[in-house]
């Protein structure tokens, strides 16, 4: 049972600093940033490519995105290998990473893609240029993230199962 406190805390802690950090950057930045790649192709071709400087950035802001998404899975596994001694096995380990980015993949999904994105769709999620797909392709855009995250899932299982492997054989 404390295993399962653990990882429903670290998970939330997980989800709202992924979740905080991706709406900061539409916010702050451009949706540009992210929604080139993540946003349908039939919104996409509406509006010109990323330019250098977008890519950049973009470049720029996925390293903290990494190292969230890949360092707070890690660091909690390890603070849990510490507190649980001699009955730390893979499975746990690999439980651990991928339920926490299962938390930060769903709250993705329903804060941002479902909810903020796919039905209020305020100004700073939509791309320049295409404010006339706000009521069709962007509330299609909750279809098209549910696939990209059933993909994900299983990305995010074999990617757990190795660090997990790492963890507990280092």
């Amino acid at each position: 049972m404390d295993f399962i406190i653990y990882l429903i805390f670290h998970g939330f802690i997980f989800a709202g600093i992924l979740t905080s950090y991706l709406l900061a950057t539409m916010i702050l930045f451009s949706p540009r940033i992210w929604g080139m790649s993540d946003y349908p192709k039939s919104i996409t071709e509406k509006v010109p490519p990323q330019t250098r400087h977008e890519k950049r950035r973009a470049a720029i802001l996925f390293i903290p995105f990494l190292i969230i998404g890949l360092g707070y899975p890690i660091f909690s596994t390890l603070l849990l290998e510490i507190k649980m001694g001699g009955n730390f096995t893979i499975f746990i380990a690999f439980i651990n990473i991928f339920g926490i980015l299962m938390f930060g993949n769903i709250a993705d999904f329903l804060i941002l893609d479902l909810l903020i994105v796919g039905t209020i769709t305020p100004r700073f999620v939509i791309l320049p240029g295409t404010e006339d797909l706000k009521e069709t392709e962007y509330k299609e855009f909750r279809k098209y993230h549910a696939k990209g995250h059933v993909k994900g899932t299983l990305f995010m299982a074999g990617a757990s199962f190795l660090i997990a492997l790492l963890i507990v054989v280092l």
